[in-house]
């Protein structure tokens, strides 16, 4: 018996079409997703720029797993041509006509969030620089990532950040002084705290300009490296939020850093094994994450056709493990069923044999009968009575004949006792 395929070949062929349409999309998807994922780390990468002049809104803006990091912020009339003014009366870099509050109004209003929207007032930032002089505001900034690592060393060591090759350090922030509420970091036993911030945010740029770019770099942590922003006998400490991203990709993102500099110095194995120093606290590995995933972008976008052929037989692969396990499992289950059908067949079959046997047999017996009946029921009832009269005559002459054989030999008897008793006399 035969055992009926478990699909047509019209409906494989309709699977095989939503297979490929199915494929087709989830690449599709892929592609955008690559699209959106390239926009994304553009914009973690690179550093961004707004400004805005008195009355207008000002706004700063970070795509998603983001945050705003502010590097630098400026209020006043150093370049009036931004806002239309006539060049005759702008003064280049004027930073006597700047508000000093700019930096760390925009810290207290703009860092750590995503979105950010002010409106451009001298108001907001206090006295009026510049009176009834054209003013703007003028703002640098980072998306820091949600995934990044943080390095902090006490005042009095040194600073070392390293990233792998051919990975490179992006700096997002870099305060140098004392914040309130960290009380374990880097305490003093001598001296209290000061119940204020003491920050200098303006760190980031010493920090940058040692390690931006570069694979390696050492940076005392001293007040001859930075501006003391607290009380004599505050112990400071400096702490570093940075990434390491592929060098390829911040090629891409600042061609001019690579063009001005000198490729960056590859550190011997001796150099990555170095213990970071006493006082200080490891990076965290919570950036390891983004790390990877800025390596395989790169990797893609260096290799499109490699990683579309490594992509496209992956899934073949798969599509290929999946209809062996699919047929597999089909066979499999149309052996068990066959199997089960063919067991009680067979049962059957053995007992109908048996069955036919006894049955034969049973059949012979009746038909031996049959034929004793009816052989014996063709005998007439003549015959019957002749057959029996011959029987009674034989038995008749069977008994005359015992008879007389007896009769001869009584005779032969007496004889032999007559002769004996007259030769008895005799003597």
């Amino acid at each position: 018996m035969r055992v009926m395929s478990w699909t047509r070949p019209c409906h494989g062929l309709d699977w095989s079409h939503s297979l490929f349409y199915l494929t087709l999309l989830l690449w599709t998807r892929r592609m955008n997703a690559l699209a959106d994922f390239s926009n994304y780390l553009s914009r973690i990468i690179t550093s961004h720029s707004a400004h805005a002049c008195d009355g207008q809104p000002l706004r700063l803006h970070c795509p998603r797993h983001s945050t705003i990091s502010i590097q630098s912020a400026f209020y006043g009339s150093g370049e009036a041509r931004l806002c239309g003014a006539d060049p005759s009366l702008r003064a280049h870099n004027n930073h006597s006509c700047s508000a000093f509050t700019a930096l760390q109004k925009l810290l207290s209003e703009c860092q750590s969030h995503r979105d950010c929207q002010l409106p451009v007032n001298h108001l907001l930032f206090g006295k009026d620089p510049c009176p009834g002089t054209t003013k703007y505001l003028h703002v640098d900034y980072k998306c820091k990532p949600t995934e990044h690592k943080r390095h902090v060393v006490c005042d009095g060591g040194t600073m070392i950040l390293r990233c792998k090759p051919p990975k490179v350090l992006n700096i997002y922030a870099a305060v140098y002084g004392r914040s309130l509420g960290q009380t374990d970091t880097c305490p003093s036993h001598l001296t209290r705290p000061p119940p204020f911030e003491c920050l200098n945010h303006e760190a980031v740029h010493l920090v940058s300009k040692s390690c931006y770019s570069k694979q390696k770099c050492v940076v005392a942590v001293s007040n001859q490296t930075f501006r003391d922003p607290c009380f004599p006998g505050t112990r400071k400490y400096l702490s570093v939020v940075y990434s390491c991203v592929p060098q390829t990709l911040l090629r891409e993102a600042d061609p001019s850093v690579f063009s001005s500099t000198s490729p960056p110095t590859v550190d011997t194995e001796k150099d990555l094994e170095e213990p970071f120093p006493k006082g200080s606290k490891r990076p965290d590995n919570s950036g390891a994450m983004m790390s990877n995933s800025l390596l395989t972008y790169a990797y893609i976008k260096e290799h499109p056709e490699m990683a579309a052929l490594l992509f496209t037989s992956s899934v073949c692969v798969g599509l290929l493990l999946t209809l062996l396990a699919v047929s597999v499992r089909v066979t499999c289950r149309g052996h068990r069923l066959r199997d089960h059908r063919l067991a009680p067949k067979s049962r059957g079959q053995t007992v109908n044999c048996q069955e036919e046997e006894e049955e034969d047999e049973e059949d012979e017996d009746e038909d031996d009968d049959d034929e004793d009946g009816t052989e014996s029921s063709l005998i007439s009832a003549a015959e019957r009575k002749a057959i029996n009269a011959w029987e009674e005559v034989t038995y008749v002459s069977e008994a005359a004949e015992r008879a007389e054989r007896i009769e001869r030999r009584d005779m032969i008897i007496q004889e032999i006792w007559m002769n004996a008793y007259l030769n008895g006399s005799s003597c």
